[in-house]
């Protein structure tokens, strides 16, 4: 006998566990406008995420754009009481592959055929290239090391960590006053703010004293 094939039974469960990261096949999506900026995240490469597929918190290898979660809470942006997904005739690739009942689809196409910024918004535009100078300036690999150094009492890498994160806060009031994008999109062109992307960058400023939280957006 075949075996069944697996059928979405829309009951919600990976809805509530968070928004989707997409592959290169959802790029008509944007065309269509059922996805733009505002509904989209970044987890950086370096970043710790959650890995569903290996299990545990890991660095993430590879940049990742997200469906960001609704207001206040984790699930999907598109999610809605009871068990409804407002897009699910356009929904991305990892929700049609996902089913409860056999996840393997998603396990094997996990890394494959990543969406990018650039994808997203072409390599000649000046938002993507302001995007590729952001993450080399504030490299999350480079970051965390300097943090471990600043932890270990090195007073020169503390300083470096320091500059990093005003640069980045430079970055985050820029884009909206000079670029036109709005506080909403910011976790897409940037990621989000490095104390909350890398915990130890916390640490590291805070145990000087002299640390003040860049702003959240």
């Amino acid at each position: 006998m075949n075996e069944a094939v697996p059928v979405c039974r829309r009951c919600g469960a990976c809805c509530r566990q968070g928004g989707p990261s997409l592959c290169r096949e959802d790029l008509p999506l944007f065309a269509a406008g059922v996805l733009a900026p505002a509904t989209l995240m970044v987890l950086r490469r370096g970043e710790y995420v959650t890995d569903n597929v290996a299990g545990g918190v890991v660095p993430a290898p590879v940049e990742l754009v997200r469906l960001r979660p609704g207001q206040g809470g984790r699930a999907c942006l598109f999610f809605t009481e009871p068990d409804a997904c407002a897009v699910h005739e356009n929904r991305p690739r990892q929700c049609r592959d996902l089913f409860c009942d056999a996840p393997q689809a998603v396990a094997d196409a996990y890394l494959e055929g990543r969406l990018t910024r650039r994808d997203i918004l072409g390599e000649a535009s000046p938002l993507a290239v302001l995007c590729a100078a952001h993450e080399a300036e504030t490299d999350l690999a480079r970051l965390a090391a300097l943090c471990r150094r600043a932890l270990g009492g090195d007073a020169a890498a503390r300083e470096a960590v320091a500059r990093i994160v005003r640069l980045d806060a430079a970055y985050r009031d820029l884009l909206p006053a000079r670029a036109g994008v709005s506080v909403t999109e910011l976790p897409f062109y940037l990621g989000r703010p490095l104390a909350r992307a890398l915990p130890i960058v916390r640490a590291a400023l805070g145990c000087g004293g002299l640390y003040n939280e860049a702003p959240s957006a």
